[in-house]
Parts: structure tokens; C-alpha cells; sequence
């Protein structure tokens, strides 16, 4: 299993629309938020039976409203990555994001 913690950079406009897509996706959990929204979230996204947690970042990385990810954290244990997950080793992070995404679980959020 893989577990990321990661830092979704978007717009403060577009934080609400960015949020509500990321919590729709499987294996993924949004940090509640403090304070000010200044564009940033905190988000954990675990391997899932369909998808690497690796895949799901890359998606999310691609979609319009994202302006950045940053892995900053991960866990790999002994049973990580599932061999159907895609990717392997460390090197396999250097495919493109579309290739290392494969297929979106998700809609990406768009502007209102």
C-alpha cells in the first residue's frame, strides 16, 4: 500500500470547485481547512483496488484549475505498489503525467 500526502495549489476563486472534485475521488482525503483559504490543500491519497495513489496525483496534477502538486510526503510498505497499479519503481515516476494518470476516475473540477 502507498499512502501520499500531497499540496493541491489552486486560485483562492477556484479552491471551492477544486475541493469538492477531490473529494469525490476514491482513496483520497481532503484536511479540513484553518483559516484564510489562500489557494492551498492538504490531501492524503491512498493506492485503491483500481488505481496507484500515484496515478490518482497525476491526475489531479493535469486537471485545468490545478495549478501545482506536492508530494510531501509517502509511505510505501512491503505491499505496495499492487502489481496492476502501473507503476513499479522510482523510475516509472518519469513517464508523462498522462501516461503515469491512465484513466481519470473523475470529471476535473471547471471554472463556474
Amino acid at each position: 500500500m502507498s499512502i501520499l500526502g500531497v499540496i493541491v495549489r489552486t486560485r483562492p476563486e477556484d479552491l471551492a470547485a477544486v475541493e469538492q472534485a477531490l473529494r469525490g475521488l476514491p482513496g483520497t482525503d481532503v484536511a479540513e481547512r484553518q483559516g484564510q483559504a489562500d489557494g492551498r490543500l492538504v490531501l492524503v491519497i491512498e493506492d485503491s483496488a483500481e488505481r496507484a495513489a500515484s496515478a490518482v496525483m497525476a491526475e489531479i496534477a493535469m486537471w485545468p484549475l490545478v495549478l501545482n502538486t506536492s508530494l510531501v510526503y509517502e509511505y510505501s510498505g512491503p505491499d505496495a505498489p499492487s502489481p496492476d497499479a502501473g507503476v513499479q519503481g522510482y523510475a516509472d515516476w518519469r513517464a508523462s503525467l498522462a501516461d503515469l494518470a491512465g484513466r481519470p476516475t473523475a470529471p476535473p473540477p471547471t471554472e463556474p
